[in-house]
């Protein structure tokens, strides 16, 4: 199942020391890296002019995604939307779909 999950980040974040910071967002990165590669991250993007990122999930289930993003060392410091998504009758198969069977 797909997943539409929009991350802003708090004032929390900002307010952290700035070597604290900067080792919790290399810590992100690597963990981040690693979803990505393992397939549960499966598209990125950031929203320009702020400092959230719009990210598409794969897992099983709501309880898996819960856990995946509980992963994220900077999980704490924002505020999450998530959205399940379905297919689109004009878009029916995933391209990681497509991609696989090439």
């Amino acid at each position: 199942m797909d997943f539409l999950v929009r991350a802003t980040p708090t004032n929390g974040l900002l307010d952290l020391p700035g070597e604290e910071r900067d080792l919790l967002m290399a810590r992100e990165r690597e963990v981040a890296s690693a979803l990505i590669e393992a397939g549960p991250i499966t598209w990125m993007w950031r929203l320009p002019g702020t400092g959230t990122s719009v990210t598409i999930w794969n897992a099983e289930d709501v309880e898996t995604l819960e856990r995946h993003l509980g992963t994220l060392p900077v999980r704490p410091y924002n505020v999450l939307e998530i959205t399940a998504l379905a297919a689109h009758p004009a878009f029916p198969t995933p391209l990681r779909a497509i991609h696989a069977s090439a």
